[in-house]
């Protein structure tokens, strides 16, 4: 099989972290062929360490080298970037969010379909092993009571110090500028006029962290039927949405931040009336760290629980694996980008379901 000749635009933290470290391990599957990043001091560093001669600070350059692939990793909103890569009949692999507004989610998903190409929304969760065996578990559950998932989420230090990040503070100021401009009119066009924490939950407790978990609750149990409230407080840093579906089930959805806590803690639980499943996710910091799955039953009249760790797997290296899967064989993905416009439109209704004015 034909190596991949892919390219990654954006190398900042999650691509320092997994992605190039997953990408190196797996060069019999992929050719690394071109960076880019609007920080030429990261740039310099990143392309120096895995040898990549073909490196640029905008992407539209990138776009233009012979490349298979890429793997969209900037920040905030990926929209027009992923929107840019498929006009240019690259297959896409992108980070979340994979827009803020639904109208650049139609962007995208016509884009794909005039391009023909693969594009895939990288929520890693997905391709857990720990994911893969408690679905079946999940949906084979009796009289299904409640869905809670809780995530306690420290501060970025806290999670990411163990890992050499190298990030140099030498983007242009023109060009931070027009990013933070573009990304401000996207919150904008998606919420209206906002207040700094109604932009803080909007793009960073919602699109940037419960972007996941709502995609997970998503695959488990579909749609909800409605969303019923929304409180937030402490600034942005707790956060609680209930939502209902049609069977009457209520999954909560609550996120901590605890910033000076060292331990990440994200649990998605199911629970009928006599089993329950729980999924332990480990931090998306952590590398090859498995996800335990602890299944609670009962047995002869008496509770049982066990904890079975499905894989030592690492889920971003399985999401690069099924993405190449996906580029040679040409299958679509399970995490499309209409799946993904789905998980933006429910947490735009997660933010209107707020009760109170958020100041």
């Amino acid at each position: 099989m034909k190596r991949i000749r892919i390219g990654v635009i954006g190398c900042g933290m999650i691509g320092q972290m997994m992605h190039l470290p997953h990408l190196k391990e797996l060069h019999e599957i992929y050719d690394l062929a071109a960076l880019c990043d609007v920080s030429p001091g990261t740039l310099k560093y990143v392309a120096d360490y895995y040898q990549v001669s073909r490196r640029f600070t905008d992407h539209h350059a990138l776009l233009k080298e012979p490349l298979d692939a890429v793997v969209v990793l900037c920040a905030d909103s990926h929209g027009q970037v992923i929107v840019d890569a498929l006009k240019a009949g690259k297959h896409v692999l992108t980070e979340k969010p994979m827009c803020f507004t639904l109208r650049e989610a139609d962007e995208i998903v016509a884009a794909r379909k005039q391009a023909g190409t693969v594009c895939m929304v990288a929520y890693m969760k997905r391709h857990d092993p720990g994911y893969r065996y408690a679905y079946p578990l999940i949906q084979n559950l009796k009289e299904l009571q409640a869905i809670q998932i809780t995530i306690l989420h420290p501060n970025e230090p806290n999670q990411a110090s163990h890992h050499d990040i190298r990030r140099f503070m030498d983007v242009p100021a023109n060009v931070r500028a027009k990013l933070l401009a573009d990304q401000d009119a996207l919150v904008r066009e998606a919420i209206g006029d906002f207040t700094p924490l109604e932009r803080r939950v909007f793009a960073n407790n919602l699109l940037s962290t419960l972007v996941h978990d709502v995609n997970v609750l998503r695959g488990l149990s579909g749609d909800p039927e409605e969303v019923l409230f929304t409180d937030v407080w402490h600034g942005g840093e707790g956060m609680l949405t209930c939502l209902r579906y049609a069977s009457g089930v209520r999954a909560m959805i609550s996120l901590q931040y605890l910033p000076d806590l060292a331990h990440y803690e994200e649990t998605v639980a199911y629970y009928g009336k006599g089993d329950r499943v729980r999924l332990v996710f480990p931090s998306p910091f952590f590398r090859n760290v498995p996800t335990p799955v602890v299944v609670e039953g009962m047995e002869d009249g008496k509770p049982f629980e066990k904890t079975v760790i499905a894989s030592m797997k690492e889920a971003f290296k399985e999401e690069l694996l099924y993405f190449a899967d996906c580029v040679n064989h040409g299958k679509p993905p399970i995490t499309t980008p209409e799946e993904a416009r789905a998980d933006v439109a429910l947490l735009h209704k997660i933010f209107h379901a707020i009760k109170r004015p958020l100041a």
